[in-house]
């Protein structure tokens, strides 16, 4: 990859990048400085003109495939991952991005200039690395973005060390609906995510408040998103309380046949098997998981859930008398 860059503050401002390969990862250093920014619109395709003076990096393989390399801006950004020692990104980095599907940083990062996100429709992971506490920027990225986002945080409680924190922030948008007689335009919300974007204080997740909005998914929220919901939290319980983890059991319990379904379709052979280790299966659901399995084809899962079958629900032997 080559990259054009200027010097900024002791440190590395990323400018442009061209290269093969759209997944693109931002080195740490740039001669032996570190890389603290990416200049505003640095990924977008829609900037006026190309900033003339910057400085050249480039890796020897750059060199060996010059004639190869694009801009790596607009729809050819896939996925980008910062260094942590970037502590700011300008307005309109990722304008008309349109492809840009996961965006990875740390906590370091707290600066996001204005209209980073424009027409990022595809954006759908974010991957964060907590290094220094539980603050981050992911509330203002969430705020500039309608869709659905999953995110990841990487928390580190040891030297070589992390756990994860796996949420999900379903879709919200609004439609504006006419009342013809009356002549009325009003505004309608759809999906819960608006809700769940304010669950941060002062840049840290409040995960009680979080959980607490489980009764909003439920109302506006498809089956498919709450099965994710559900199995994030319960297989990565971050400050997840008892009240709570039993509401989501609940849930299961009393959709176990839909959920079941869900995961199958998405393959998650994981969080079958969570479902499993909670005791949540009831044999008639398990009976239909497994005529849902065979249905889509799923081998590996049918096997599985068939094996559960057997152990949970074993086949009483008939005795007759004599």
């Amino acid at each position: 990859m080559r990259i054009h860059y200027r010097e900024k503050d002791n440190g590395i401002e990323v400018v442009r990048c061209y290269g093969m390969d759209g997944q693109i990862v931002i080195p740490d250093q740039i001669d032996g400085k570190p890389v603290v920014s990416a200049a505003p619109y640095a990924f977008s395709s829609r900037k006026d003109r190309e900033e003339e003076g910057t400085l050249v990096y480039e890796t020897e393989e750059s060199r060996l495939f010059r004639q190869q390399e694009i801009l790596l801006a607009g729809e050819d950004v896939i996925s980008v991952r910062f260094p942590d020692s970037v502590r700011e990104i300008g307005r309109y980095i990722f304008y008309g991005c349109r492809n840009l599907s996961c965006l990875s940083f740390s906590d370091s990062l707290m600066e996001i200039g204005s209209g980073a996100f424009t027409g990022c429709r595809n954006l759908k992971k974010l991957n964060v690395r907590l290094c220094k506490g539980p603050r981050s920027c992911v509330s203002e990225i969430l705020g500039e973005l309608w869709q659905r986002i999953d995110v990841e945080f990487s928390v580190e409680y040891e030297e070589g060390r992390e756990r994860k924190v796996h949420l999900v922030f379903p879709e919200h948008y609004e439609e504006a609906v006419e009342n013809t007689p009356a002549r009325i335009l009003f505004t309608q919300h759809h999906g819960s995510g608006n809700n769940y974007r304010q669950c941060f204080y002062n840049k840290e997740m409040d995960y009680r408040k979080y959980d607490e909005l489980f009764f909003v998914a439920k109302a506006q929220d498809q089956i498919s998103v709450l099965s994710d919901l559900i199995f994030d939290r319960l297989m990565y319980p971050e400050d997840l309380t008892e009240p709570a983890e039993e509401e989501y059991e609940s849930y299961i319990r009393e959709h176990g046949a839909d959920v079941a379904a869900c995961l199958t379709d998405k393959e998650n052979q994981e969080a079958l098997r969570e479902m499993s280790r909670r005791n949540l299966w009831a044999e008639e659901t398990l009976n239909e998981a497994i005529e849902h399995a065979s249905a889509v084809k799923s081998g590996e899962i049918v096997s599985f859930l068939l094996d559960e079958k057997l152990k949970l629900f074993p086949k009483r032997k008939k005795k007759y008398d004599l």
